[in-house]
């Protein structure tokens, strides 16, 4: 993005304040929500800031208005001028690994998020053995959105010198962190307040937005800001289930039992992190155990792409990986 004209957004009445990527803290923080490690190694990937120059997909965030009222905030963002660079695009999961496909991410070449590998026995062997039968297939799951029917929402306020946070999530004590990161002040400065929620299904097991609404908070001297995603924000900007795209072969004897296994899994991550390398590893995990063979060579991709980011969802990587894979006989 190269420019954001606000002074048309900032004349409405009711409008508080306008905030773009121009101005928001340069700390990248992750969102997932995995327990934290003291190894840097086993931390989630830090990919994101409160608010994006580069804009990695339709939906990503770039500016927020606080307003007085929701008139006004709606108001303010149609009035913002937005000059943008077009750049090139990529949105299936194998083009993205090619050598002259766009760079996402400019630390992850290839736009490969991580690469998962299993191997047991001699798989080359294996095959040579007379009489096998060979069943090889491709296979897509695509992306699905959760549709629980509480959007995400949540709002912020500062008391007693500390960031209070109530949010619809399911990560409580992770988003507390999380917006500690994000705000770069300690996490004891920072309460979360979790109620019932209407649902999540892993789309909240995400620190979505809480890290931005509480920064907000700060702007305009601690009052409380609250942000509401509409049905459409929450399909574009929450989080989706992986689509994943599965080449399996298998050679087989006449009575049924595996000899030997391969599996290529390409899981298409969206254009930030989120849950998708801890996704992609448990769903690879899950392949041996549920479809036991002496011989295999696994291999996982998770891979970005301009498109919007994956995460948890019920089954962790299982079910969409791990369809149709039983042999027909």
């Amino acid at each position: 993005m190269k420019s954001v004209d606000t002074a048309a957004a900032e004349a409405i009445d009711g409008v508080v304040k306008v905030l773009t990527c121009f101005d928001v803290p340069d700390i990248p923080f992750p969102t997932a929500g995995h327990p934290w490690s003291i190894d840097p190694g086993h931390q989630d990937v830090a990919d994101r800031h409160l608010l994006n120059r580069h804009v990695r997909y339709y939906g990503d965030d770039i500016a927020v208005v606080i307003a007085e009222n929701e008139v006004a905030a709606m108001q303010g963002v149609r009035a913002l001028k937005v000059e943008y660079e077009e750049l090139p695009f990529v949105l299936d999961v194998q083009k993205a690994m090619e050598p002259d496909a766009p760079q996402i991410h400019e630390n992850y070449p290839g736009n490969i998020l991580k690469h998962t590998d299993i191997r047991r026995g001699d798989y080359a062997a294996a095959i040579q053995e007379p009489g096998l039968m060979k069943v090889e297939g491709w296979y897509d799951t695509p992306t699905v959105q959760h549709c629980h029917i509480e959007n995400h929402g949540c709002f912020a306020y500062e008391e007693a010198g500390r960031m209070v946070v109530v949010t619809s999530t399911q990560i409580p004590h992770i988003v507390r962190r999380v917006v500690g990161q994000a705000l770069g002040i300690p996490w004891g400065k920072v309460r979360v307040i979790k109620p019932y929620i209407g649902g999540g299904f892993g789309n909240k097991q995400d620190a979505l937005y809480e890290p931005l609404c509480a920064w907000c908070s700060t702007q305009v001297g601690g009052r409380l800001v609250k942000l509401e995603c509409t049905r459409e924000e929450t399909f574009v900007s929450n989080r989706v289930r992986h689509a994943i795209r599965t080449h399996i072969i298998s050679y087989v004897r006449k009575d049924g039992t595996f000899v030997a296994r391969k599996i290529e899994w390409f899981s298409n991550q969206g254009a930030y992190a989120s849950h998708g390398h801890g996704i992609a590893a448990k769903g690879m995990g899950a392949f041996p155990q549920l479809y036991p063979c002496d011989n295999l060579e696994c291999d996982s991709w998770t891979v970005y792409t301009n498109r919007p980011s994956a995460g948890a969802m019920r089954g962790y990587g299982i079910p969409p990986g791990h369809v149709c894979r039983r042999v027909p006989y």
